[in-house]
């Protein structure tokens, strides 16, 4: 336990603008970026026991901050927390903060294939395994062999990925909590195989996604039914469509994009407008996919 009696790194108003995808946000009182799983249960400990209330960052690609900011500590894993660990019979054990295009690059020299899929993803290794990221047919769940997580109290737990119920976009753990650290269970490939197949991916993603826009990924969850939220903004004439600075994408429309110095409100207003046509045309409730910090207001 010596990690867990350091001092976690801490910055004193930090803009989340500069710690999301889509680039908008206010302030954090603070923001702390622990070095290893004691220093999270340290700080997780110390909250519970004083009562504090803080929030959870990874690399902040789902999420939406108001422009005012908010009043909680943030804790963070992505600075520090991002050691990748290889061991014979193709497990990997990677640490909450690895950002998944690192892990699939990673894994590909040293010849593991299963997620290459997630290489285009701009999440963290927790984040995604939270929500169960995925794309192109390969979700995060599909190749985890178990999961640490630290609880609330700073009690630090490992769960096999036999006991977490999978599904689209959602993991239900047993225990909730901060995920710190995971492994994977990989096959033996030949890397050029594997960058191969990340390449096809990545030029896939390029012509059909906003690639290096500011974005945070999908707006909405898909919706029950063969037909996707984008195809459905789509026919609803939402393809393009600008409130502000935040307007759909013109090659995906189920990607919300920051063309210029978008609000968190510019964006609340085009999701609400983009589920009122859905709604209207279809009779279809999109759900969005993002998630929301502070006191967003259309």
């Amino acid at each position: 336990m010596e990690a867990a009696v350091r001092k976690p790194d801490e910055a004193s108003g930090v803009l989340l603008s500069t710690c999301t995808t889509i680039g908008i946000g206010g302030a954090a009182p603070f923001i702390v970026f622990p070095r290893s799983p004691g220093e999270v249960r340290a700080f997780k400990a110390s909250a519970f026991a004083a009562g504090e209330e803080y929030l959870s960052l990874g690399a902040g690609s789902n999420l939406l901050v108001a422009d005012e900011g908010i009043d909680r500590r943030v804790m963070c894993l992505k600075k520090n927390m991002g050691k990748v660990m290889f061991s014979a019979g193709g497990s990997v054990v990677a640490e909450g903060g690895t950002m998944l295009p690192r892990l699939a690059v990673l894994c590909g020299l040293s010849g593991l294939s299963g997620v290459e899929e997630l290489a285009g993803i701009p999440g963290t290794v927790g984040g995604a395994l939270t929500m169960n990221a995925g794309a192109y047919g390969r979700s995060i769940g599909e190749v985890v062999e178990w999961v640490e997580v630290v609880d609330v109290a700073g009690r630090l737990h490992r769960i096999e990925a036999c006991d977490i119920r999978y599904s689209y976009r959602h993991a239900a753990c047993p225990v909730e909590g901060m995920v710190v650290r995971a492994a994977f269970r990989l096959a033996a490939s030949l890397s050029d195989a594997i960058f191969a197949r990340m390449k096809e991916i990545n030029e896939k993603r390029r012509e059909s996604q906003p690639w290096g826009e500011r974005t945070f990924g999908s707006t909405f969850l898909r919706p029950d039914g063969n037909v996707s939220a984008g195809e459905l903004l789509e026919r609803a004439g939402l393809k393009g469509f600008r409130m502000g600075d935040a307007a759909y994408s013109r090659k995906h429309a189920n990607f919300i994009v920051n063309i210029g110095n978008a609000s968190a409100s510019d964006v609340l207003r085009l999701i609400a407008r983009g589920q009122e046509a859905v709604r209207a045309m279809a009779g279809v409730e999109l759900v969005p996919e993002v998630k929301m910090w502070g006191a967003v207001h259309a």
